[in-house]
């Protein structure tokens, strides 16, 4: 097993779902797993569950507020800080494990296509705080109050622009910008043509 595999998300994933079941799972405990894999690997696994075909109740605000933290620490380079109330909330279990194994399960199959490349934009400062700009803002998006299903595009962003800062990969910071784009366009255009009609427009142009 190379060193990329040892520190593939999927086992990332594994090791997280490992924790549910010793113990209560708090955002404190995540901390102090992930510690060393930085901001980028909370906003992935903050804006996972939203993808998932589950109802999250309550969940979209507190953890829209958190990915702004997060984001903002990766597009300015300060250290986040958190209310010790905040970090000692405990974390629905049955949600973290069931969105690991998705997660598992899904970069199986891409973790492949994935891999380190266009290095030139990693070095450069101005890319990882564009991403971490973009990542802030769809995370107020998340914590507003929105209609029901509108929570999917920005988590989408979050998740790519998270995996490609995690892994370095610059074609996919690439599609994180065009998925932020297209967030900018649906959240314009929500207010005035109004949800079904812009689904109704996406669902006829696939």
């Amino acid at each position: 097993m190379n060193e990329h595999d040892e520190h593939s998300l999927s086992r990332e994933f594994q090791e997280i779902e490992g924790l549910c079941g010793h113990g209560s799972i708090t955002l404190r405990r995540i901390l102090d797993h992930i510690h060393g894999r930085g901001e980028a690997m909370l906003t992935l696994v903050l804006a996972g569950p939203f993808l998932l075909p589950i109802p999250l109740p309550g969940l979209s605000i507190p953890f829209g507020i958190l990915i702004v933290i997060f984001g903002l620490s990766l597009s300015t380079g300060w250290k986040p800080w958190l209310p010790e109330k905040w970090v000692h909330h405990r974390i629905p279990e049955d949600l973290l494990r069931r969105f690991c194994q998705a997660a598992r399960k899904f970069l199986h199959k891409v973790e492949r296509y994935i891999r380190p490349r266009y290095h030139w934009m990693h070095r450069n400062r101005m890319f990882k705080g564009a991403a971490g700009g973009m990542i802030t803002a769809c995370g107020v998006l998340l914590a507003l109050p929105l209609p029901p299903g509108t929570n999917a595009p920005p988590a989408a962003a979050i998740v790519c622009l998270s995996v490609a800062l995690l892994e370095g990969d610059g074609l996919l910071l690439v599609l994180g910008y065009f998925l932020f784009a297209f967030n900018l366009a649906f959240f314009t255009l929500l207010p005035i043509l109004g949800y079904e009609a812009i689904m109704s427009i996406l669902r006829s142009g696939f």
